[in-house]
Formats: structure tokens, C-alpha cells, sequence
């Protein structure tokens, strides 16, 4: 049993040991590259399209229900 469990350990450390390099998208926001510059951001407030609601009592829903199903209601 332990033979077997070496056979199957044994490419996951070869793997380890490969030397590789980083992908080529991490280098493309490098902080340490001056030439990038700041990017530009804009300031927009969360409230901006902020509507004040009251609540409101029940309203009739057979209306709602048949405008909205499929068909428009006709099989109700």
C-alpha cells in the first residue's frame, strides 16, 4: 500500500520542484513601473438617485397577476 501511495506522490513533488516563471498578466500592473501613471477615478455619491417612498396600503393583485402572466391572462 505505501509503494502505491509513493508511485502516486512521487509527480506531485517532482512538480513542485519545477522552476517556472510568473504568468505574463502579473507584470503588466507592476507597482513598481512608474510609466503606468494613476488611473484616473471619478467620485459619484450612492444617494445620488436616492427617492423617498412612503409605504402604501394592499393593493388588488388579480389585475397585477393577469397583466403580467404569460399571454397577458387570457387562460385565467
Amino acid at each position: 500500500m505505501f509503494r502505491y501511495l509513493l508511485v502516486a506522490a512521487m509527480p506531485l513533488v517532482l512538480a513542485g520542484c519545477a522552476v517556472s516563471t510568473p504568468p505574463e498578466f502579473l507584470l503588466v500592473n507592476s507597482p513598481t513601473d512608474s510609466g503606468l501613471g494613476i488611473r484616473n477615478s471619478h467620485h459619484h455619491s450612492v444617494i445620488d438617485s436616492y427617492e423617498h417612498r412612503l409605504p402604501v396600503g394592499p393593493k388588488p393583485w388579480r389585475q397585477l397577476n393577469d397583466s403580467q402572466a404569460p399571454g397577458a391572462g387570457a387562460g385565467s
